[in-house]
């Protein structure tokens, strides 16, 4: 089918930073079909919802946004709607059958049939049958040709193996596989000559990366001495697959950033082993008393659950206690909700109430607030050197850039310093940011 310079597509992308690499590789796929891209869903030809149902907030929102699309359709008769991502992958045909208005559902392996799928207009049913088995799994290799913001995110691994009792990933996201160390590397290569200054590693559970003789260690490793890349990061890990070779990465490559994102979940025994993390609390605390020997300075975040079944009082102080012992830089915490098809929503009761479920998160989001101010607070003074990526938040006209410690710095600049490394003065902390000042341009 010949391509027009007169469609549009809408991409409306719930959930993690896979699901945000997803959107932008499906931009890369649609681009040659002739589409642009809009922010105005209703006047699209094409629309997309990539989903995410591993929490309930964004799965609730997903359906929500699908339902309401239907109106789309009265002004715009023949607009293509699809939805992607994880709920497609988990309600299949039941999304279709749901929501009338649907001409496509298809899962993560199913992207880079996402060309096809349109030109042929193939119905769910269709779509829902290419299911790409390991052996066949391929990954979406296109690069864009600039990329303003310095930074870009590298598919290492898909799916997941583990078996985290809460977590519906591996039934969304299938068995990992793992991408050739070769491909990645020339990824890489890619993206540094597309303007990219910092790469971050994804998957899954990215420190369960093997491909023949390489480890995730091993391929930081290349990437450092085979690509000018100058900034490597990578997310998210399992601490059970944390290796002493990648610990002392840490300490031997200044091209590995000094963060790493650790979640935790729980500082309980007794809750870890119900949500079969596969690590202890004692074996927790050992791998961040390594990454700190390792690279002093080094930033760990995390992520926590309050309120798994059958968490009392006993295992939420635990949690409590870990989060002072450890004093994260920062943390992401939400509420357990069981999630369909996981092994605790089959096997456990969701016991723990609604409100004891809020004052549990209250309290872990409160203590960490107080402890990632101190920490920013501790820096006032300091410089650094931040990768301008894009306006700030706020909107207030300033922008936002990184520092290898993954710390956020708002200052103020201009659009000439996108993508640039500037050398900044702290001048200030804030709750979950830095503000600086630029020292050199």
């Amino acid at each position: 089918m010949p391509s027009s310079p007169h469609k549009t597509c809408y991409i409306r992308t719930f959930g993690c930073q896979m699901n945000e690499h997803d959107s932008g590789k499906m931009r890369l796929l649609l681009a040659p079909l002739g589409y642009t891209f809009t922010d105005e869903p209703e006047a699209a030809d094409l629309i997309i919802f990539n989903t995410c149902t591993i929490r309930e907030k964004a799965y609730h929102k997903a359906i929500s946004e699908i339902g309401r699309s239907r109106f789309f359709k009265c002004h715009h008769k023949n607009q293509i709607i699809g939805v992607c991502g994880c709920v497609a992958q988990q309600d299949g045909r039941a999304l279709s059958e749901r929501f009338g208005h649907i001409d496509l559902v298809f899962g993560p392996d199913q992207i880079s049939e996402l060309p096809r799928l349109i030109q042929e207009q193939m119905k769910p049913a269709t779509a829902l049958d290419l299911i790409n088995t390991l052996e066949d799994y391929s990954f979406i290799n296109e690069v864009p040709k600039k990329v303003e913001s310095g930074a870009a995110f590298v598919t290492v691994t898909k799916g997941c193996n583990c078996s985290c009792s809460y977590c519906i990933v591996p039934s969304v996201r299938g068995r990992e596989v793992c991408r050739s160390d070769d491909d990645v590397i020339s990824e890489v290569s890619s993206l540094v000559k597309a303007g990219v200054k910092e790469v971050t590693l994804l998957g899954q559970n990215v420190t369960a990366y093997r491909y023949n003789d390489e480890t995730l260690a091993s391929l930081v490793r290349r990437l450092s001495d085979e690509t000018e890349i100058l900034r490597i990061r990578f997310t998210s890990p399992n601490p059970k697959d944390v290796t002493d070779e990648l610990i002392t990465e840490y300490a031997n490559n200044p091209k590995l950033c000094p963060h790493i994102h650790l979640p935790a979940q729980s500082g309980s025994d007794t809750m870890l082993k119900k949500m079969r993390r596969g690590y202890t609390r004692e074996r927790y605390l050992e791998i961040v008393r390594a990454l700190r020997a390792a690279r002093p300075k080094i930033s760990i975040t995390s992520d926590f659950i309050a309120g798994f079944c059958g968490e009392g009082d006993k295992e939420f102080e635990e949690t409590v206690d870990l989060l002072n012992e450890v004093c994260f830089d920062s943390i992401f915490a939400f509420k357990y909700s069981p999630r369909p098809g996981t092994r605790a929503a089959k096997e456990f009761d969701d016991d723990i109430t609604k409100d004891i479920k809020e004052a549990r998160l209250g309290r872990i989001l409160t203590l960490q607030r107080k402890i990632t101010r101190a920490k920013n607070e501790s820096l006032v003074g300091q410089t650094g050197e931040i990768l301008v990526t894009g306006p700030d938040r706020k909107g207030s006209g300033g922008f936002m850039g990184r520092l290898p410690d993954n710390r956020i710095v708002n200052f103020a600049g201009n659009a000439s310093m996108l993508g640039a490394i500037l050398r900044v003065q702290l001048t200030r902390a804030l709750a979950n940011s830095m503000e600086g000042k630029v020292l050199d341009e």
